[in-house]
């Protein structure tokens, strides 16, 4: 989504929400009311209304038990059934919320107002008005359901180089804006993926420092430690390679960083004046034939694809949808 709105000079604004103790404000007879609301077998609503409604708490502290209580919110995050509870109940949310509200965000003839994985939340707009409007809707329907967003650890963000000209505010406080959020393990940025790809080379980086002593040690086969570079450095380089956007500079970045690991582990330097082909050339006759780490790239994103294209889901129409505007 951000790559393709910045590429195409359409402006995309975010809400990354963020909900107070997000499992332990589900208020059961709001949760028993929306399973029906979603026509969820009764004889399955029942029974897990059984196995919460008798349920009880106390309070251990020093070596002492207080008086037993039942509550009325809580679904424990150790529980099994717990996520997909949680999942009803804030879809329940989600479809109040935005209930007449279609959104300007549109890729692919889809309009795309949110996109979620449990309570991770990314809200969409492609207005500030409208986003300021996402979020009114979004507080004042999780607050009739007991839930309350956290105002210091919700953020906004947008890849308008202006930012945002009024403050967006919940239960009175400012929500701030970021140039990037760590969503889901990924950095989403305003400047699209550059940033999480500088990251990730410099976590690789990292672990290629420290197992330096490894690298040295004359007594361990090359061939062993060019297994141990793949499995502990470059699988964290490779990690969601499959969903950023491959470009010349990116492919530099690449090879650039598989080379940087093939000299270490050789105790090559570039003063050496010994050039990129015979450093791959050593190292495959130590290990016999292989792909080199674009290839690699490649072949993931083509797996990905694959996988999406085979689907029929959200991830399908974003990938292969477009998104309305003039190309950089």
């Amino acid at each position: 989504m951000c790559e393709k709105s910045l590429l195409h000079q359409q402006d995309l604004y975010h809400v990354f929400i963020d909900f107070k103790k997000a499992f332990d404000m589900v208020w059961y007879a709001a949760l028993w009311a929306t399973m029906r609301h979603f026509n969820i077998n009764a004889n399955l609503i029942r029974m897990i209304q059984n196995l919460y409604d008798k349920a009880t708490s106390a309070v251990y502290l020093n070596n002492s038990i207080g008086d037993w209580f039942r509550t009325t919110v809580v679904v424990g995050e150790g529980c099994v059934l717990s996520p997909t509870l949680f999942n009803i109940f804030l879809e329940r949310i989600m479809t109040d919320a935005l209930n007449d509200h279609e959104g300007t965000v549109s890729i692919g003839g889809s309009n795309i107002t949110n996109l979620r994985f449990v309570d991770d939340i990314d809200g969409l707009a492609g207005r500030e008005e409208e986003l300021a409007d996402l979020v009114e809707r979004l507080d004042k329907t999780s607050t009739a359901f007991g839930m309350q967003i956290n105002a210091e650890k919700t953020k906004l963000m947008t890849n308008n180089t202006n930012g945002f000209s009024t403050d967006i505010r919940v239960n009175g406080e400012k929500i701030d804006c970021v140039n990037r959020f760590k969503y889901l393990g990924a950095i989403i940025a305003d400047e699209g993926s550059k940033p999480e790809i500088l990251a990730t080379i410099a976590q690789a980086t990292a672990a290629l420092a420290k197992l330096k002593i490894i690298w040295n040690d004359r007594n361990i086969a090359l061939s062993s430690k060019i297994r141990l570079m793949r499995s502990l450095v470059m699988s964290i380089f490779l990690y969601a390679w499959e969903f950023w956007t491959l470009t010349a500079d990116k492919e530099r970045r690449i090879l650039a960083m598989e080379m940087r690991c093939l000299r270490k582990l050789l105790g090559i330097t570039y003063r050496d004046h010994i050039s990129n082909e015979k450093v791959r050339s050593r190292t495959r006759q130590a290990t016999g034939p292989h792909a080199d780490l674009l290839t690699t790239v490649k072949r993931l994103k083509l797996k990905w694809y694959g996988h999406i294209t085979r689907s029929s889901g959200l991830a399908k129409t974003i990938l292969q949808g477009t998104v309305q505007g003039g190309r950089r």
